[in-house]
Formats: structure tokens, sequence, C-alpha cells
């Protein structure tokens, strides 16, 4: 841990040391997820036009980065979300209750448009990692 508190974690195929942002950021017993998206290892999109199906791999990125923590969807305490249609929100909350089942962290949903006009839906998530 760096004399800051925090440490940083990229994780493959979500982030590189060269990326502007880390995967995530630790701070104590919190972890921070940066925004995942809809891009598998590879950086190809999943589910083009299709929220539900970019929800699930956005949801599997996020899987990922917690599990560098030794972490499940069941340790995130709260999401924001960012889909760029409200119309879509039916899918995108069948996909979310499909992969958390009974766990409901806190959330927010936002509509806005994402930074690529093909990206549907971004997960910003903060995880407990504490006992």
């Amino acid at each position: 841990m760096g004399t800051s508190g925090l440490t940083n974690i990229d994780v493959a195929g979500i982030t590189t040391e060269a990326s502007p942002f880390p995967s995530a950021t630790r701070a104590g017993d919190l972890v921070f997820v940066s925004g995942m998206v809809s891009k598998d290892e590879n950086k190809v999109l999943v589910g083009a036009g299709d929220i539900y199906a970019q929800t699930v791999q956005t949801l599997k990125n996020l899987r990922t980065v917690l599990a560098a923590y030794d972490l499940g969807l069941d340790a995130v305490a709260t999401a924001t979300v960012y889909i760029n249609d409200a119309a879509m929100a039916g899918e995108y909350n069948r996909a979310w209750v499909d992969a958390f089942g009974m766990h409901r962290p806190s959330r927010a949903t936002i509509v806005a448009p994402l930074l690529a006009p093909e990206l549907l839906v971004e997960v910003q998530a903060t995880a407990w990692a504490g006992n």
C-alpha cells in the first residue's frame, strides 16, 4: 500500500498500466471499481445494440475485477449505472437481477450518452472487502 493508503490494480483484459485509470482502487476495506463496459478481454464489443447482452458482459467484467480481490458480486455495496436510453431500462434491469439475484446493492441509474455510441451501459461499483 502506498503512503496515501490507496492501492490500484490493473486486471488483464480490463486495464493495463498504460490505461488512464486502474481497474479498481482499494482504500481500506472498500474497493472502488472503475466504470465497466461490455468489451471482452480482447477489447471487442459484446452485444451490439442489445442492452441485455451488454449488461451481462459488463457485469462479467465487474466480476473479473472483484475476483482479483477474492470478492464476488455479493460484495457490491453500491453501484452507479449509466444507460444511454431510458426505454432500455427493463432489459438492463432483467440482466441486473439475473446476475445479482437476491443481493440488492444500492444503485443509481443515470440516462446519459456514453463515450462511444455503441456502448449502451456502463457500471461503476463500490464493494466491501472487510471481514
